[in-house]
């Protein structure tokens, strides 16, 4: 297994800070979607943080640049645009088994995990940061639905988390009305915990790990598998119609 411990490449980085492992996304999951590579080093180290007697809790963050939602949207765009049936399929199923398998990887990690969120992010990338612990973001965060711009559903698990802490009534209504979420309308919602300022995110995600580190045993972690973490059989199920929503939304476009 390799040293992630100050690891970097183009789709994300990895450094350890005392107690807690630090991975920095660089792009979104579709990007992964293409590169299986890159998927698998992503993976590896999640297992390899896992594994760390050393290592108590992860930290991840999502500090996105604009122009990241209109790639996302484009990536979308490119699956419909291909030339047949089997074409069209393959990039459906690559897409969603990238976010399947990352999402899957953080809901199943055994160690607290907090996110740090930054910025302007495609909804279909949210699924896995409801997957995290604790949730904090900027005051200049945007949640953007770019897929239902182009009558695609959002790919992944963001509708079953939502579903859980919102009920199904209220997540329809958010999910459907495509309406830019912006930072205080997200905290109202909890979808994220809490706010801060740009230059203090880091500051408060690693508080908050630590405030989870102090209690004993892993009773933090065994409250947020019953109230935040789906079963993974829920999450395979949710995943599988999800695949086949977003196939049926792209052949009907």
């Amino acid at each position: 297994m390799n040293d992630y411990s100050n690891y970097d490449n183009d789709v994300f980085s990895c450094t350890y800070e005392g107690q807690t492992a630090v991975i920095f996304f660089k792009s979104e999951s579709f990007i992964m979607a293409m590169n299986a590579t890159k998927m698998h080093e992503l993976l590896e180290c999640l297992n390899s943080i896992e594994v760390d007697p050393n290592i108590k809790g992860l930290l991840t963050l999502h500090a996105a640049e604009y122009e990241r939602v209109s790639m996302t949207k484009a990536f979308i765009k490119s699956i419909q645009d291909k030339a047949g049936y089997v074409q069209k399929e393959m990039g459906v199923t690559r897409y969603g088994n990238a976010v399947k398998r990352l999402t899957l990887a953080i809901n199943e990690f055994s160690k607290p995990s907090v996110v740090g969120i930054h910025g302007q992010v495609a909804i279909d990338s949210f699924g896995y940061f409801l997957a995290c612990d604790h949730r904090v973001a900027t005051k200049c965060l945007s949640i953007e639905f770019p897929s239902l711009e182009l009558g695609v559903v959002p790919a992944g698990a963001v509708s079953l988390f939502m579903s859980r802490q919102l009920g199904a009534t209220k997540t329809l209504q958010v999910l459907t009305s495509g309406k830019t979420i912006l930072a205080e309308e997200a905290e109202s919602l909890c979808l994220v915990s809490e706010l801060a300022a740009k230059e203090d995110l880091k500051a408060k995600c690693l508080a908050k790990l630590e405030e989870f580190y102090k209690v004993p045993g892993s009773s933090t972690l065994n409250l947020t598998k019953q109230l935040v973490r789906p079963k993974t059989h829920e999450l395979e199920e949710h995943f599988e119609m999800s695949s086949r929503l977003m196939w049926n939304s792209i052949i009907d476009n």
